[in-house]
């Protein structure tokens, strides 16, 4: 082959190679000492959004507070009645704290019967000792319901508990008190309460404005 041959057979190659890489998309380069972006993950199917596990463990330390302040409050000599009403305003709702001041006026008018509160809803019991709790865990219903459910111990007595919560003043709060074991909604059972004592009035002011005769 002569160089006359060689030279057009070159410069069809370079001809060549300039129009394959005119046809290729230009690279992407990422600055040194930068990595390139990861892919977002997707939550797993069925997987519970990562705002609710957050709340429901803020509720979860929040019980477990609450109730080491309990146990702090009720000291172990008995005689010693610990006050609730420090413990109501701080960790429970204004509406729960209106209810029992509303209960314990009505049964302060009416000492000839007997008064709601025959069980301390903080301990579930008359008498306490060595109070602890287990197994809480919470369930959040929105951003301002949720419950609270753990086992209560007391005094070698073992109650289901099931706190109604609410987010109320930017913390979570008990807004009632349930005794599964035995079955005891506090808030339902003073309303209940509350509703027989003003009946109860009700009928009394009746009977005094009635006047009886003998008719012949």
């Amino acid at each position: 082959m002569n160089i006359k041959t060689i030279l057009p057979l070159c410069f069809c190659a370079a001809l060549f190679l300039a129009a394959c890489q005119g046809g290729k998309s230009p690279a992407t380069t990422i600055p040194e000492g930068s990595e390139a972006p990861a892919a977002e993950e997707q939550p797993a199917e069925g997987a519970a959004p990562e705002a609710a596990h957050t709340k429901a463990d803020v509720i979860v330390s929040r019980v477990n507070d609450i109730y080491k302040a309990v146990a702090e409050a009720y000291p172990e000599i008995n005689d010693i009645t610990p006050s609730n009403d420090q413990l109501d305003q701080q960790f429970c709702t204004a509406e729960w704290q209106g209810l029992v001041a509303m209960v314990n006026e009505k049964d302060a008018s009416d000492v000839a019967q007997e008064g709601f509160f025959e069980a301390d809803y903080w301990i579930m019991a008359q008498d306490w000792g060595e109070i602890s709790i287990s197994d809480v865990s919470a369930e959040v219903k929105d951003d301002e319901h949720a419950t609270a459910t753990f086992t209560l111990h007391n005094l070698g007595h073992a109650t289901k508990v099931r706190l109604d919560m609410r987010f109320e003043n930017g913390e979570w709060l008990i807004a009632n008190f349930i005794d599964e074991s035995h079955k005891t909604d506090f808030k339902k059972g003073m309303i209940r309460h509350l509703e027989e004592k003003s009946k109860k009035e009700a009928e009394e002011k009746a009977d005094d404005g009635i006047i009886e005769y003998d008719v012949p």
